[in-house]
């Protein structure tokens, strides 16, 4: 590339970027959704000197909380850090979806087209693509792994690129366990491509790869295990994971989304062109990629529509390489066809984005949720004007987007209800959050409807009942004040 093609790309690309800014931007008001809101709560803990696993429960693997820490000391705690994460997150993807675009010598034009496809799609209100949750993340480590992977249409990855390709997996792997599904099958797909002479030197580069997963996950088990966290690390990340799929399963539903079928049309098209006239290898890395985010997306038994952003870096890497395949097979008096093509593509994309932004960020809340998240935003604003400064609550539920609006930290480490709801460790949880209440003494609890109607009899409930009072309702959630304390006195005053 000549100086003037290079800067009219680095244009390009940061065009993107600021794109990208903007439309999050858009829904920087957003009320935040249960995970986000769980996960700084956490982080925010972990700052002020709590541990993970053994004071904090969670059943996600650290990095997601390690990473909100980190924001939170860039940005403080609150929505700037929120939308640092979203932001870098999707930039780092947009970076690798260009290299994975224009990897094995297929240029800017592929890398443009992946990653414009990227930028438009990748905050898409339908798989809730507008938030940090575990799978923005996701896609900029598996991303960047896959093009690195793909890199070389003949030649095998060398020991430095299996060293970062075996960081990146294990990086990914702290997020969730299950991406050792993409790490396999890409690992599977990538020696099978191999020739034979260089089968043997293919083996050691995933000999590395593999040697890096388990090494981390080493050190990770005997950091938590030297601390003494050990028993409590295995049962929420492991033991209890076991079982969440039951918990959750009759919560969630999903269909099909316009936005991916979109693309994938184009991508499917570019597959079948690919495997015909080849190179092969390249497009058998990506379909292994494929099918390996399917099984990732299909394996946890219940399907919340953000897992299916693991989707877009595939089906955008597979566009933008259908664009160039097209430019290249096709006559020279029709190449002017691929960029039709993408520009078609790009277009419809836009038209199907474009009503998203017409309305305002409350309204993205409402249409992913219902307004779950938004009453529970505007209640947490009055009972923070309601308790004087200092005094603590607690949400029976599993909306910690009340500690996070209201800034109040809680006053136990367990902060949903979900995992003593039902599962193998309901009862050991239920008697140490009993004992955290008990100590705490918060002066107002917010029991939220539906927690109430599925856990009768539930210690927690029959705690409650012989230490509050109930004095308010919404629609979702009911209101108690600890039975003496000045609120319970203020607002029974207040009842005559």
């Amino acid at each position: 590339m000549d100086k003037m093609s290079k800067t009219w790309l680095v244009a390009a690309l940061l065009s993107l970027c600021g794109l990208i800014f903007f439309l999050r931007l858009h829904t920087y008001d957003e009320p935040l959704e249960r995970d986000l809101t769980t996960y700084a709560v956490i982080a925010h803990e972990m700052l002020n000197g709590k541990s993970l696993y053994s004071d904090l429960w969670d059943h996600k693997p650290p990095a997601i909380h390690l990473t909100y820490a980190a924001a939170e000391l860039i940005a403080g705690y609150g929505r700037d850090s929120i939308f640092l994460m979203n932001v870098v997150a999707a930039v780092a993807t947009l970076v690798a979806c260009y290299f994975a675009g224009a990897v094995g010598g297929r240029g800017p034009l592929g890398g443009l087209v992946a990653a414009t496809l990227w930028a438009v799609a990748s905050g898409d209100m339908a798989i809730e693509g507008n938030q940090p949750n575990t799978e923005v993340f996701l896609n900029a480590l598996l991303t960047a792994a896959f093009a690195i992977l793909a890199r070389s249409e003949s030649k095998n990855l060398g020991m430095r690129a299996a060293l970062l390709v075996g960081l990146l997996f294990a990086a990914a792997s702290f997020y969730k366990q299950i991406v050792v599904i993409q790490a396999a099958l890409l690992a599977v797909a990538y020696l099978a491509l191999s020739s034979v002479g260089t089968r043997k030197k293919a083996l050691g580069e995933l000999a590395v790869i593999a040697a890096i997963g388990a090494t981390a996950w080493a050190l990770v088990f005997g950091y938590f295990y030297a601390r003494g966290h050990g028993e409590a690390f295995t049962e929420a990340v492991f033991t209890y994971n076991r079982y969440y799929p039951d918990i959750i399963r009759r919560a969630h539903s999903h269909d099909p989304e316009w936005v991916l079928l979109s693309i994938g049309i184009l991508s499917g098209v570019g597959m079948v062109l690919g495997l015909a006239f080849g190179p092969r290898r390249g497009w058998i890395l990506l379909l292994a990629f494929a099918i390996a985010t399917h099984i990732s997306v299909l394996l946890p038994g219940w399907f919340c529509p953000h897992y299916y952003q693991l989707w877009l870096p595939p089906l955008v890497i597979g566009a933008g390489w259908a664009v160039e395949l097209l430019k290249r097979i096709l006559p020279v008096r029709f190449s002017w066809l691929s960029y039709a093509v993408a520009g078609v593509s790009c277009g419809a994309l836009i038209m199907l984005e474009m009503p998203y932004y017409r309305v305002p960020a409350k309204a993205w809340s409402v249409c992913k949720y219902g307004g779950i998240f938004l009453e529970g935003e505007q209640l947490a604003i009055k009972i923070d004007n309601l308790l004087s400064p200092g005094a603590t609550f607690y949400e029976w539920g599993n909306e910690t987007g009340f500690y996070f609006t209201t800034r109040r930290r809680p006053p136990s480490g367990i902060i949903f209800a979900y995992p003593m709801q039902a599962g193998p460790i309901r009862a050991k949880l239920s008697r140490r959050l009993l004992d955290d209440l008990e100590r705490n003494q918060p002066e107002l609890v917010v029991a939220a409807n539906q927690t109430m109607w599925e856990t009768p009899g539930h210690p927690i409930i029959k705690w409650l009942e012989e230490n509050y009072r109930p004095f308010w309702r919404t629609d979702s959630f009911l209101l108690l004040a600890r039975k003496g304390s000045a609120l319970d006195l203020r607002e029974s005053s207040a009842a005559k």
